[in-house]
């Protein structure tokens, strides 16, 4: 009989860069890291997030982080590095190349034309999270003939200027730490993920996203790509439920202030509409604010 208990399950050996696209694939979370990475500040608005999951160079190979500025000025290509990678340059070329086309196949661009077609440049960045030091801020990293620049950051939670609640990147460098700590002090990797995320709800870390299932199971074996599709799908269906039910809220206080306006009583109302005076009163109080 095989038993089935989240205790039993493995710690995923890249938990850390699924929990780091995971985070920082919300535009609202981007902006919170491109600000420490780059010091312009963005709005979410301001950007859009540019999958690049279908480029395949092996099983794990695959861009982390892609956003492009919503006048299609810049893309910024972050990666997620737990150690030091003396191909990050060239790996970084390939995604940029890759973005590239779909930019162009979007736009329906001639790149065969006469006229000079403006792109987006790239920035890139690498969120360092590894023991070793890499101190280099700055790195031109030579991809063959090539030669680019890309920003070493390091995020480990003591060279962190910020460290914030309200910021999701010094929650995800406080887990980090954490998760290390205790396994320093010889603590299981399983039992190491428990007391890291105790450590980050007692300190007041990543609140909108611990106490998720979901989040919990990416770091472990069990949120394997099978059960990543159906999860995003659950969360879609949720949050088309979540947009209609404010539609809902929305029409029934619209309803509410035309009918006072046109001197219908507050007991006709809530009966035409199902609802008890109370209910009633709530929602024109709404339609106040």
């Amino acid at each position: 009989m095989v038993k089935n208990t989240v205790k039993e399950e493995k710690v995923k050996h890249t938990w850390r860069d699924s929990v780091f696209r995971y985070l920082f694939k919300e535009e609202v979370n981007f902006v919170q890291m491109y600000e420490i990475f780059s010091g312009r500040k963005l709005l979410p608005e301001d950007v859009e997030f540019r999958d690049t999951d279908s480029i395949v160079l092996s099983k794990d190979l695959k861009n982390d982080i892609s956003f492009i500025d919503k006048n299609g000025n810049f893309i910024v290509l972050v990666e997620h590095q737990h150690t030091k990678c003396p191909n990050i340059g060239l790996r970084m070329l390939i995604y940029y190349g890759e973005l590239l086309k779909m930019y162009v196949k979007k736009h329906e661009l001639n790149i065969y034309g006469t006229v000079p077609i403006p792109y987006p440049k790239a920035e890139f960045y690498v969120a360092y999270t590894g023991s070793k030091e890499w101190d280099d801020d700055d790195m031109t990293i030579v991809a063959g003939d090539v030669h680019i620049k890309v920003k070493m950051v390091n995020i480990n939670y003591d060279k962190l200027a910020v460290k914030r609640t309200d910021n999701t990147l010094s929650g995800y460098a406080y887990l980090l730490h954490q998760f290390e700590c205790y396994r320093s002090d010889g603590e299981a990797p399983r039992i190491a993920v428990d007391r890291a995320f105790k450590a980050c709800r007692e300190k007041g870390y990543l609140m909108d996203y611990i106490n998720r299932e979901e989040f919990l199971a990416m770091v472990t074996e069990r949120w394997t790509v099978e059960q990543q599709f159906i999860d995003r799908e659950r969360w879609a269906r949720e949050e088309e439920r979540a947009k209609a039910q404010q539609l809902l809220q929305a029409e029934k206080i619209a309803t509410i202030k035309g009918l006072l306006e046109n001197g219908v009583s507050l007991e006709t109302i809530a009966a035409s509409l199902n609802l008890s005076v109370e209910e009633v009163v709530t929602l024109q109080s709404q339609s106040q604010d």
